[in-house]
């Protein structure tokens, strides 16, 4: 009997390989702490996400002193404004936004360009060959 070695050797493997498969780490992401992306980055995966170019012209103290350098460091939760154009295919708006702190005016720079995008038929090209 050649052939006795074979049957065990199968299971074998077969044991092997499903403990293998069972052992690795899944490559899942860590839903617990997601790490925090930055207003720059939201704005740059929104560009993508919704297909459209966002250019950021400014972002700046929303009331600016006179007694204060324009260039001065402000702090973390200072009124910020930011100005931006919104640009889709032939279409472009010039925005500006206000926010309590500068995260709150990225939040609403990217609430603005969304209610852009979709604020009128011309934007949203619903069939193959349209505007």
């Amino acid at each position: 009997m050649n052939g006795q070695w074979e049957v065990p050797f199968l299971v074998a493997v077969i044991v092997v390989a499903i403990l293998y498969i069972s052992g690795r780490t899944r490559s899942e992401p860590d839903v617990s702490a997601p790490t925090p992306l930055s207003g720059p980055e939201l704005i740059e995966r929104l560009q993508r996400t919704l297909n459209m170019t966002i250019l950021v012209d400014s972002v700046e103290p929303a009331e600016q002193d006179p007694f204060v350098e324009p260039n001065t460091l402000r702090a973390p939760g200072d009124p910020v404004t930011i100005r931006a154009t919104f640009m889709f295919g032939r279409y472009t708006a010039d925005g500006s936004v206000t926010g309590a702190s500068e995260g709150d005016a990225w939040d609403a720079l990217g609430r603005a360009a969304i209610a852009w995008r979709n604020a009128d038929y011309q934007h949203i090209p619903m069939w193959g060959g349209g505007a």
